[in-house]
């Protein structure tokens, strides 16, 4: 398929400025805007195959997110999505006391980005007896949402610097920038839509028009299989589960699986925020200071994430 760059005017289909958590478009320059949407860039010749890491001594976090994902899947799968619901179960912290759900087994797709990174985080304890993930940042981390909370930037803030999940293991020094071409399985992406909606998820791998899984970015690429919390509020119609994401330039194709369409490609990150999890030896230590934004919370932008896909 021919890759052709978006109109300019589907720029205009980006979340309002209306709120803190929402970008602001008017900020945007000329030049800015007409990068919204770009077509994907071809492939780059020196990209390696993806696929999940086999060792835990590779630098990075993502075999532990993808057995979360498996977990939570088969444990969690499809009980229901609903916006005002955070996690599908109560979650012990180590020792240090228990993560309280709310509204269980329901839950949503930033609620579903921290408890993939709880669940992560048990298995790897178990697996290596390394406790160091529950004590690099205290539980109530996991349950506030000011600037000092991870939570606050999993639900996303841009006046934290956080437009996404990747954003805020990078914040927290627990992850760094994978651009979209070169993303791993067990990654995380944050999408934005042309119909001004949004979504939290873990990328599982690219496809191609018919919804086929592609080993590494290539020409034949036109979105990508994640897996989040979407869909209808009853189980069964919506709660952990997969979907196809496919971005604007590509329409939507038939496929035989629940598709994502819509999605906006960009280079930009406040548009396609994506990123990788460092595994526990190399998390830094730094993290946010209190600063200007000490005073404000985090208030999760229910429309946007609005937990409908283009199937459900």
């Amino acid at each position: 398929m021919e890759r052709t760059s978006l109109f300019l005017a589907l720029a205009l289909f980006v979340p309002s400025p209306s709120s803190a958590s929402e970008f602001a478009l008017d900020r945007l320059s000329a030049a800015d805007v007409a990068a919204v949407g770009t077509a994907l860039p071809a492939p780059a010749h020196f990209l390696s195959p993806l696929r999940a890491p086999e060792a835990a001594d590779d630098g990075y976090f993502n075999r532990y997110i993808l057995k979360a994902v498996d977990r939570l899947y088969a444990e969690y799968g499809l009980l229901g999505y609903d916006i005002n619901s955070i996690l599908t179960h109560d979650i012990p912290y180590h020792t240090y006391g228990v993560i309280k759900a709310r509204r269980p087994p329901l839950t949503m797709c930033v609620a579903a980005m921290m408890e993939v990174l709880l669940t992560a985080y048990d298995i790897y304890a178990a697996e290596t007896g390394d406790y160091s993930v529950f004590t690099y940042l205290p539980r109530r981390s996991y349950e506030g949402l000011a600037i000092t909370d991870l939570k606050g930037h999993i639900w996303v803030n841009h006046d934290f610097k956080a437009y996404g999940t990747a954003d805020a293991l990078i914040n927290f020094g627990m992850g760094e920038r994978r651009l979209f071409e070169r993303l791993r399985p067990g990654d995380f992406v944050n999408i934005n839509r042309t119909t001004r909606t949004g979504h939290a998820v873990v990328f599982i791998n690219y496809i191609d028009g018919q919804g086929r899984a592609q080993a590494e970015y290539n020409d034949s690429v036109v979105g990508f299989k994640y897996f989040s919390s979407q869909g209808g509020r009853e189980a069964g119609a919506g709660g952990f589960d997969y979907r196809y994401a496919v971005f604007s330039q590509f329409g939507c194709p038939e496929m035989p699986y629940k598709r994502d369409c819509n999605v906006i490609y960009s280079q930009r990150q406040e548009y396609l925020n994506t990123g990788t999890m460092l595994m526990p030896e190399r998390w830094t230590g730094v993290l946010p200071s209190p600063g200007p934004a000490a005073a404000q919370e985090t208030v999760l932008d229910k429309l946007f994430f609005d937990g409908r896909t283009t199937d459900d």
